[in-house]
């Protein structure tokens, strides 16, 4: 090139390199994408508070099952799964009923609580529970799923049907059902009656 065209070509880029305001040093770009009100974010959480919505693909985990194995949204495949978020294990225990009838029209039910997959396992023996739970330590994945609430660092309840080709069929966040009212939802989101 011509020391004419560079010169020109400096010109042209010089107003726009300008315009663009440097950004602090130390500046957390996560920050921009935190809520109002954010006091803490989930250890190991990359800054994208995130939704699902139906008719989309699910985010991809992979998270440690009660019984320690390493869980991921591939191992459903082929699966309707009713993924029910719940800060305490203890919540999950209220599904129980809910699980059987939700099998019986061929959907999985696996709980997502921020305990430990020992305390998991402990709270499935003792209340006999037949579903599958995971461990989200760090509430990550609830993030993800849109079910965490970063002013209380708590994992909010939501329940998230996503069908077998891994779609979001119903995404019900924020707000806790009884397991009687979560059975007809999820029976309603799959045949519409």
């Amino acid at each position: 090139m011509t020391t004419p065209t560079l010169c020109l070509i400096a010109l042209l880029v010089a107003p726009f390199a300008l315009a663009a305001p440097p950004e602090p040093k130390g500046s957390n770009p996560s920050a921009a994408t935190r809520p109002e009100g954010a006091s803490r974010i989930p250890t190991g959480y990359r800054g994208l508070a995130a939704l699902v919505y139906v008719g989309e693909a699910a985010p991809s985990f992979e998270l440690t099952s009660a019984d320690e194995k390493r869980i991921r949204l591939s191992t459903f495949s082929g699966d309707r799964v009713l993924f029910c978020f719940a800060d305490r294990r203890e919540t999950l225990s209220l599904y129980r009923l809910a699980a059987d009838s939700l099998r019986q029209v061929g959907v999985r039910l696996v709980g997502i609580a921020r305990d430990s997959p020992r305390s998991l396992r402990a709270l499935a023996v003792r209340d006999s529970l037949s579903f599958m739970m995971l461990s989200d330590p760090t509430g990550e994945i609830s993030a993800l799923y849109g079910s965490y609430e970063f002013a209380t660092s708590s994992i909010r309840p939501g329940y998230v049907l996503v069908d077998r080709t891994s779609i979001v069929r119903m995404a019900l966040l924020g707000q806790k059902l009884p397991a009687n009212d979560l059975v007809h939802i999820t029976h309603y989101a799959l045949t519409g009656l």
